[in-house]
Order: C-alpha cells, then structure tokens, then sequence
C-alpha cells in the first residue's frame, strides 16, 4: 500500500467555499439554516466536506439568488 499525502481538501469553511464559488458567505449560511447546504460543527467551526460542497455547487440550490 502506497503512503502519500493529498493536497486535496476534504472540507471547508464557509469563508473558503464563498471564495472558490461566486456565492457570498452569507447565502451560504442561509443555505446551510434551509437544509440546502450540510455541514458539521467541529468546535466553533462550521465545516462543509467537499463531497457535499461539490454536489451543492453543481446544483440548483447554490444557483439561485437570495430571494428565489
């Protein structure tokens, strides 16, 4: 069995999806409150693994604006 390091993330922050997507932190919170986003609370921070991130970034959800 090979031995390696990934660079790969397996989660991420609000702040850090909000920057590698057009979305702002704050639809995403919203998201996250309305069941559209999981995430999991890991001391005081709030995650998003990347499984999940992926599949809301490719859906309709993370599309549409703050009023939709």
């Amino acid at each position: 069995m090979d031995n390696y390091i990934t660079t790969e993330k397996l989660a991420y922050s609000i702040e850090e999806l909000a920057a590698l997507s057009t979305l702002s932190a704050p639809k995403i919170r919203k998201d996250i409150r309305n069941g559209k986003l999981a995430s999991t609370k890991k001391g005081s921070r709030r995650i998003i693994l990347r499984d999940e991130a992926m599949r809301y970034l490719n859906s309709d959800d993370a599309d549409k604006g703050p009023d939709e």
